[in-house]
């Protein structure tokens, strides 16, 4: 397998002074699709942790439901972070985790890496929009690392407990654009209520330009 040489890395410290609307690396925050209650993100500088918390009836079918906060990037990447939810929480597929989108609409072609409130870990993608999402389980219940990297018309997802070696799986043959939106989510799995999560060691590698 080919390495991913790496030029820059974006950690949650690296901000910049001009982005008035930036929560940590991230650009902006948003709904996404008909929530009955909104959304919201932040970042503890002292932590450097983002708490993400958001309502959402689910993410499945052609209607994603949730509330998002993302940076626009472009071409190869890597990104990696390690969640946890705060709290009991009212369903046991509540999520958070990775997601890619090509827009902000319900049914966006999109790619995410998920965590679910009972462990569930899986990688779920819609290649174009208004399809209705696929879904590929991993073996790996409540992992510590979650990776995600896009290499060229391939993601590959990676999961790990901490001290143990990474879960890797290749999904090949996506025809999205060069330019995509990348953040972390959080889907309460209940539409009349608001979950909570908290997601550190967040990270953002981009691929060598010769």
């Amino acid at each position: 397998m080919k390495s991913l040489f790496l030029l820059s890395f974006l950690s949650s410290s690296a901000l910049t002074a001009t982005a008035q609307t930036a929560i940590g690396i991230f650009e902006n925050q948003a709904d996404i699709g008909n929530v009955l209650h909104k959304g919201n993100a932040s970042y503890d500088q002292a932590t450097r942790a983002y708490i993400i918390k958001g309502s959402g009836e689910n993410l499945w079918f052609k209607k994603d439901e949730m509330h998002y906060v993302w940076r626009k990037m472009k071409g190869d990447f890597i990104v990696t972070t390690q969640p946890t939810f705060v709290g009991k929480g009212t369903d046991p597929h509540r999520k958070t985790g990775w997601m890619i989108r090509t827009g902000l609409d319900t049914s966006a072609a999109m790619v995410t890496l998920t965590v679910h409130g009972d462990g569930l870990t899986a990688f779920q993608y819609r290649k174009k929009n208004n399809t209705n999402i696929e879904e590929i389980k991993t073996p790996i219940l409540h992992p510590d690392i979650l990776q995600l990297e896009r290499r060229g018309r391939s993601y590959f997802v990676s999961i790990a407990k901490l001290g143990s070696p990474f879960w890797t799986v290749e999904i090949p043959d996506f025809d999205l654009p060069e330019d995509l939106m990348v953040g972390l989510f959080i889907c309460a799995h209940n539409k009349n209520v608001v979950e909570e999560a908290k997601l550190t060691e967040t990270r953002v590698f981009t691929q060598v330009k010769n």
